[in-house]
């Protein structure tokens, strides 16, 4: 075999692994810098993001962006997207916060047990007890409870970020080795001229929303022992948009001359769904959706302490990761929460349930673009709240809910001053301990033996994490 042909079959199986290498991961992306492969875009919701504003992204083609060299110099689109970890923050804050959405909790409204004076199984609470939240009594021997409910999230924020208008700031990858030791190109403070450029993304725009179906179950082993399962199944739809700008400080005297950074409308590679303004400006949108089921929990719950009054129960949740995280509709990973509740019972019945959710590794805790995971961030949770039985068809219930997600990512504002002095906004990101508060009231209707109508309003009441817009909850329940 000649020389030619062994360089030949050389270049063919480093270009086929480079190929593989990006097939690994679920956004496959590709930066003009290190390789030639044009990789596909994936489908999948959670790459969205780190696809439109990651490498390989950024208004514009699969292939490095949209950016390209100007005639004048052969240069690649050197821009490392800077604000990408804060990007893979918010992916990540989106990710692993959907997935553990409040949902309605599998308790039934009528409670059974024997009652010594009548000789007879009859009804015990006189409320049909909370919507969100949990209350120590279970649901008695060999009963069965089913219900179904319907939830809209529209997510707003993120850590007090509007996600419906942000700035982040892309920045250009350092190059010193072009002014050294003998410059290629026009050089000031030991960089090339062309390294303080800048993309200014700004009306940043991010709509999630999410509708969640739950059907839940529980049955009675015993008359102090319940078995349940909660089933979400999850229609997810996001929707972007960003303005672009490129700010260049390269001089037109200089080698290469001013602008070396723009964006290239005869790409035969751009989408449809991006607009050029000029050679520095441009604009971008894209949406995707996902629908499928979500995470199923499996409960079990027994009542320690069966007073007259007072009851005291423990249980423990099992998630188990039904649900696709590629696609925001489950969590990639096991989660245990074993839990205790306490409640009194009467016309008026407070309950209070402290719990901790121990999670796994989810690929939506790491960084979905290099197909890495890290631990999901485990919760801590804990509920208080008030249901009083106004008559006997109709209760009211009124509760705090509360997590602290431990060691969870969270964006922050923050601004960038380019090399003219002028302030972009822009996102950085860290690590915290975010804690969420919500307030939810509601009431259950019982309009004919034993079927609950179920309509609730969930309010959340600070800025941590992902925050929605209120989230109103309908839905039906029966005791067999």
């Amino acid at each position: 075999m000649s020389r030619a042909a062994i360089g030949r079959l050389a270049v063919f199986f480093a270009s086929l692994a480079s190929a593989l290498c990006f097939a690994q991961g679920p956004c496959p992306t590709a930066n003009s810098t290190k390789t030639t492969v044009i990789p596909k875009r994936s489908g999948d919701l959670a790459c969205l993001v780190p696809q439109e504003f990651g490498s390989g992204g950024m208004v514009g083609t699969d292939h490095g962006g949209p950016l390209v060299s100007t005639a004048q110099f052969s240069h690649a689109a050197h821009f490392t997207n800077s604000a990408l970890q804060s990007f893979t923050a918010l992916n990540t804050e989106i990710g692993s916060q959907i997935t553990q959405l409040p949902i309605t909790s599998p308790i039934s409204g009528f409670v059974f047990s024997f009652n010594p004076q009548l000789g007879v199984v009859s009804r015990q609470t006189e409320g049909f007890g909370p919507i969100l939240t949990e209350r120590p009594d279970t649901i008695g021997r060999h009963k069965l409870f089913v219900g179904f409910s319907y939830q809209y999230f529209n997510f707003d924020k993120a850590d007090g970020i509007n996600l419906r208008k942000f700035g982040a700031v892309f920045q250009h990858e350092l190059e010193p080795e072009l002014c050294g030791p003998v410059p290629r190109v026009t050089c000031q403070n030991g960089e090339p001229t062309f390294q303080p450029d800048i993309i200014a993304t700004r009306n940043n725009r991010i709509d999630l929303k999410v509708h969640q179906v739950v059907g839940v179950a529980t049955f009675g082993i015993t008359s102090r022992f319940d078995l349940s399962v909660a089933i979400p199944v999850l229609d997810v739809r996001t929707d972007i948009s960003s303005d672009a700008v490129i700010d260049s400080f390269e001089q037109s005297t200089d080698t290469p001359p001013c602008c070396v950074h723009q964006f290239n409308p005869v790409n035969t590679d751009i989408p449809s769904h991006e607009t050029f303004f000029a050679p520095d400006h441009a604009s971008f949108a894209d949406q995707k959706s996902a629908a499928g089921i979500g995470d199923v929990t499996i409960r079990g719950k027994y009542q320690v302490t069966k007073g007259e009054k007072f009851g005291l129960a423990l249980g423990a949740d099992l998630h188990l990761p039904t649900g696709d995280e590629k696609n925001f509709l489950g969590s990639g990973t096991w989660g245990v929460r074993p839990f205790a509740t306490i409640g009194y019972q009467g016309r008026i019945s407070p309950h209070a349930t402290f719990g901790y959710q121990r999670n796994g590794d989810s690929l939506l805790s790491g960084d979905i673009s290099a197909n890495t995971s890290a631990h999901l961030p485990d919760a801590i949770t804990y509920t208080a709240g008030v249901d009083a039985g106004i008559n006997h068809h109709l209760s009211l219930s009124s509760d705090f809910i509360g997590q602290s997600l431990v060691s969870a990512k969270k964006i922050i504002g923050t601004s960038f001053t380019d090399a003219a002095g002028f302030s972009h906004d822009n996102l950085t990101s860290s690590t915290a301990t975010l804690t969420q508060a919500y307030i939810s009231v509601g009431g259950k209707v019982n309009p004919v033996g034993r079927l609950l109508i179920i309509a609730n309003v969930l309010f959340q009441v600070n800025q941590e994490g992902l925050h929605s817009k209120p989230v109103p909850l309908i839905g039906l329940s029966y005791t067999f």
